[in-house]
C-alpha cells in the first residue's frame, strides 16, 4: 500500500514485496517498523524516492540480445582483471 501527501510531497508505505524493498533500500530509505511476517513500513519517504514505470517491456531481437550478452561478458572480464 502506498499513500501521498501532495501538500507535503511524502509517501508513506507498506509492502511484503522483496522487490520493492530492495529498490527502497537503494534509494536510502529505512523502514521505521519491520514486522516478523517481513512487512516493511516506510513514512515519510521523498517524492523523489519513489518512481513508477510504465510497464513496457524490452523486446529485443536475437542479435540484439546477444551482442548485450558479449557486452556484459566483457565488461566482466575486465572487473576480474582490475
Amino acid at each position: 500500500m502506498i499513500t501521498s501527501n501532495d501538500e507535503t510531497k511524502l509517501w508513506d508505505v507498506f509492502t511484503l514485496q522483496q522487490t520493492i524493498i530492495t529498490k527502497l533500500r537503494k534509494v536510502g530509505a529505512e523502514p521505521y517498523k519491520v514486522d516478523s511476517d517481513g512487512a516493511h513500513y516506510y513514512k515519510d519517504l521523498k517524492f523523489s524516492q519513489v518512481s513508477f514505470r510504465s510497464g513496457k517491456e524490452r523486446v529485443m531481437s536475437e542479435e540484439q540480445r546477444q551482442a548485450a550478452s558479449e557486452r556484459f561478458k566483457k565488461m566482466h572480464e575486465e572487473k576480474k582483471a582490475e
